[in-house]
């Protein structure tokens, strides 16, 4: 009777394990198909069905993280942000330095416009840990983050992350060098672009013309912008990189200092500049309503009349052209004229004032 009580709950026992097993792997193969089917519809962009998908798979497989993931992803595809956050915020409970969960976050916060959160998981998703090239995941979520700073015009925290960007990349990674140095270009750091560009131009000459040429003109460095620039355009039809070196060309024909020129040529340009911020000076008067010609001039605009009327009668190229203090002292009040009227009527799009407008921000930075 023993024996026999042993041999049947041996039996009984088997039979149970077995159960056990065919159900558990019944659930599994459950979950793994509506996992399946979520992907699915998640690419097809149906996230409303890719969520129903990944609950019932839920329904099958508790506590795998994987699910749980995935459904927070189609939550907050499905605009369901406030589901999303609470779903990623109990995975990185359990995994404090995950990297992806916190670059979800950061997204989620970003798209809830609380830029606090959405900084501080940018920032733990470029520290945090990740399965696979975890070096590239970081770089890519720094690259996002500075994307998301110049979104909220924090150009100098942006600018900070585009240099630690650049420092960190790879030297036979062309195309992420490439993407960094656009970065350094697009948040202001144009010195530091122009730098990256020209390092590139072995490795593709044309982009990296062109991009040092942007960079290049962005910081007033005009001549090396139309070096640049010209080599983009020689080899390629590049209508933005045509209509940059035309800007260039006007800015370089209209200063008086750049070298080579005879003095007459400077005399010349001079001249011209004073009459073309005469005008410019009377357009602004008029869109200000103001009337120039007052005997005690009490306007910012009124008084540089003063001055433009007062030097005009006299002011010819002979005397231009002996006197390179008198150069001076007129191209001084040309670029008084162009800054003053682009802080009160608005900066030209182009044409010669915008020409000595630049002229006049760039003052000794110009390249002569």
């Amino acid at each position: 009777m023993f024996a026999a009580l042993l041999a049947f709950t041996a039996v009984a026992f088997s039979a149970t394990y077995f159960i056990t097993k065919s159900y558990a792997r019944r659930q599994d193969s459950l979950a793994r198909y509506w996992l399946q089917q979520g992907d699915n519809d998640l690419r097809s962009q149906q996230p409303a069905k890719a969520v129903a998908d990944y609950r019932t798979a839920l329904l099958y497989s508790h506590d795998d993280p994987a699910y749980r993931l995935r459904l927070a992803q189609a939550l907050a595809a499905d605009g369901h942000t406030s589901q999303a956050i609470a779903y990623f915020l109990n995975l990185l409970d359990e995994q404090p330095g995950n990297g992806l969960y916190n670059l979800e976050l950061a997204r989620l916060y970003s798209r809830e416009g609380d830029e606090r959160k959405a900084a501080r998981y940018y920032n733990g998703a470029i520290y945090g840990a990740w399965d696979t090239d975890p070096a590239v995941a970081r770089r890519n979520a720094r690259t996002e983050f500075i994307q998301f700073l110049l979104g909220r015009n924090s150009r100098t925290q942006a600018q900070a992350e585009a240099i630690v960007l650049a420092s960190g990349v790879p030297p036979n990674d062309v195309a992420a060098r490439f993407r960094a140095a656009n970065l350094l270009l697009n948040t202001g750091e144009y010195d530091r672009a122009l730098e990256e560009f020209s390092s590139l131009s072995a490795n593709d000459p044309i982009p990296a013309a062109f991009g040092a040429g942007q960079a290049a003109f962005q910081s007033g460095k005009f001549q090396s912008a139309a070096k640049y620039l010209t080599i983009a355009v020689s080899k390629a039809a590049n209508q933005p990189a045509q209509a940059l070196l035309d800007k260039t060309k006007q800015v370089l024909d209209a200063d008086p200092n750049r070298r080579r020129l005879s003095s007459g040529e400077r005399a010349r340009r001079v001249s011209e500049a004073f009459q073309t911020a005469g005008q410019r000076l009377a357009l602004c008067g008029a869109f200000k309503n103001q009337q120039l010609q007052m005997t005690v001039p009490a306007t910012d605009l009124q008084k540089l009349y003063a001055e433009w009327s007062t030097v005009e009668p006299t002011l010819n190229e002979h005397k231009l052209a002996a006197d390179p203090d008198l150069r001076d002292a007129v191209m001084d009040l040309v670029s008084r004229i162009e800054l003053t009227t682009a802080q009160q009527c608005g900066t030209p799009s182009g044409g010669p004032d915008w020409a000595l407008l630049m002229l006049a921000r760039y003052g000794e930075g110009v390249e002569h």
